[in-house]
């Protein structure tokens, strides 16, 4: 096919001047408006077929569909001097742009797919094991801008299912049927002490012993809560806590003052001069340690990445 002209002056798509064809209806194909565009770039449909790596019968149906679709010509078909359609020049400025700014999309997904660039949301209840897969993950991926959410277990599975956080990793007693749940860790119950209480000395502790102690509990939603509740009730006892605090740090801050003991995941007690983690003895003492996310954001390139790190930590 001879070179395809470019009018030197464009008129609306519509005008009188414009062959008209019956409009088929269905989306523009975005193969079609490459070949488009290869036509007009290369100067002939055979060019254009070696330029995209495909037969020239298979440039010719694509501008006819394209046409069709579009429901006018796009190209003057004549023996010589091919030329663009006023609307075809209307139309081919405008697919140039679609296609660029498609490409800049797939260099964005490549990017992204390729952990140069994005943003990670995570929260935890546990901040010790959080933050050595967060560590991991950052020092693999340093270009991937990293924020986190604390909360107990149920305000952060509100967080995952409002897509607050991108996945966050936390205490449960079993997995959660609406979250894909990848368990990382299991956590044992301890008793925290001050330290230089006289149960600090102790190798262990029955769990039922400390029914008599001044307790010093989590807040409602802390699967701690839930499970020393559960203990105590498998055991018929009913104690009376004499402080309810919000969150590991505060818990530890009351027992360091005094108040009273406290049942904590022995992983979350850390390292404190002032304080002793003393095991508890006892059935169903135990929670797993889960990354939680919403099913579909297992395909994000960051959370698969942070899933694979934490399973390491």
């Amino acid at each position: 096919m001879d070179a395809v002209l470019m009018p030197k002056t464009s008129i609306e798509v519509g005008s009188p001047r414009t062959p008209h064809l019956g409009r088929r209806e269905g989306g523009l194909s975005i193969s079609a408006l490459r070949t488009f565009v290869a036509v007009v770039d290369t100067g002939s449909f055979s060019k254009a077929a070696v330029a995209l790596g495909v037969t020239q019968p298979n440039v010719s149906n694509q501008i006819t569909a394209l046409e069709q679709t579009c429901g006018f010509r796009l190209l003057n078909r004549r023996s010589q001097n091919q030329s663009l359609t006023f609307a075809g020049r209307d139309i081919y400025v405008r697919a140039r742009i679609v296609l660029s700014r498609l490409s800049d999309l797939e260099a964005a997904a490549d990017l992204f797919s390729g952990l140069r660039r994005g943003r990670l949301t995570i929260g935890f209840s546990s901040p010790t094991a959080a933050l050595k897969a967060m560590s991991r993950f950052m020092r693999a991926h340093p270009e991937i801008e990293v924020q986190t959410i604390t909360g107990n277990t149920l305000s952060l599975r509100q967080d995952v299912l409002a897509s607050r956080v991108d996945a966050a990793i936390v205490s449960m007693l079993e997995p959660d049927d609406g979250l894909a749940c990848t368990l990382l860790d299991t956590n044992h119950l301890a008793l925290l002490v001050p330290q230089d209480h006289e149960l600090a000395r102790l190798s262990a502790i029955d769990f039922k012993d400390i029914a008599t102690l001044p307790l010093i509990v989590r807040e409602e939603g802390s699967v701690t809560k839930a499970l020393v509740e559960r203990a105590f009730g498998n055991l018929a006892l009913a104690p009376t806590p004499v402080l309810a605090v919000h969150g590991n740090a505060g818990v530890k801050e009351a027992v360091a003052a005094g108040i009273g003991v406290a049942p904590i995941f022995a992983s979350e007690a850390g390292q404190d001069a002032r304080l002793t983690a003393v095991p508890l003895r006892g059935d169903n003492l135990t929670a797993g340690l889960f990354l939680v996310t919403l099913p579909e954001n297992l395909e994000m390139p960051t959370v698969a990445a942070f899933a694979a790190v934490a399973k390491l930590s």
